[in-house]
């Protein structure tokens, strides 16, 4: 289970869960498998891209090939954004960059098959300040953050943190069923339980945090996704995250905006 500090209720803190990312357990009978589709419209340039794998029998290696020959598409109501194949199984077009507040419908054929998701960008919500700070019980330093929650609307934050460009396995996400309007503060704490030393934070060492800001549900994918989730990245039992595409494949779809900050950790 991933620790949190207690923080006193007056600053008006939220609970940053924590969860895993990027790793979907299926239970599936021997020969079945499912297409996974991961796709991310961003209003950062360069940064929009689908990817699409397939799953593999449990007793498979854990290796997952790109799927080639799909028809992927994009559009916002006024405008068809095709995707072309750049690398196996990864789908991209450089003219692609979001604009908050807009729908965008993500389209998919494999094989004569059909799947689609549609996502609605939320405005930007970025990080105030974020800072190091160490944990009561052990010698490990972590990043906590703070920002302002806008008022009246309903948010739904994901933050992924970079250790000198490595991106941690850990995902933190939270919304603002508690903390509306109100000024947060909190850790991205996380249980390194595998002891790579790569995951922890040093003096030295250069972190970014990106703050993404998301729809209900993709939220969603990545809470139902961390309900399963231990310490290592791993879910604790096959089951599979709440997906938003239809058509039967797992994963999801997400129109985000990101803020990102970078520190470098001093003594």
């Amino acid at each position: 289970m991933y620790r949190m500090n207690p923080i006193p209720i007056w600053l008006g803190v939220i609970v940053l869960i924590s969860s895993c990312q990027r790793v979907i357990s299926v239970h599936l009978n021997s020969g079945e498998s499912k297409y996974v589709i991961e796709g991310v419209v961003s209003d950062q340039p360069g940064a929009s891209a689908v990817s699409i794998t397939q799953t593999k029998d449990f007793s498979s290696d854990n290796t997952f090939a790109g799927v080639s020959g799909a028809t992927v598409t994009v559009e916002n109501g006024v405008t068809i954004f095709p995707l072309a194949e750049s690398t196996p199984g990864v789908y991209t077009n450089n003219n692609l960059t979001g604009v908050p507040g807009e729908t965008y419908v993500l389209k998919v054929v494999i094989n004569g098959v059909d799947y689609s998701a549609s996502s609605t960008m939320p405005q930007p919500v970025g990080l105030d300040t974020m800072y190091v700070s160490n944990d009561d019980l052990t010698s490990r330093r972590y990043i906590s953050i703070a920002y302002s929650d806008p008022p009246g609307i309903p948010n739904y934050y994901r933050w992924v943190q970079y250790v000198n460009g490595r991106k941690e396995k850990t995902v933190f996400v939270a919304n603002d069923e508690f903390a509306d309007g109100l000024k947060v503060h909190g850790p991205l704490n996380f249980n390194n339980d595998t002891n790579d030393p790569a995951r922890d934070i040093k003096t030295g060492d250069s972190v970014r945090i990106d703050m993404l800001n998301l729809d209900s549900a993709v939220y969603g994918y990545w809470y139902s996704l961390q309900r399963n989730a231990s310490g290592s990245g791993n879910t604790a039992s096959p089951a599979n995250p709440t997906s938003n595409i239809s058509g039967g494949s797992l994963g999801y779809f997400s129109a985000q905006s990101v803020r990102s900050r970078s520190l470098l950790v001093g003594r």
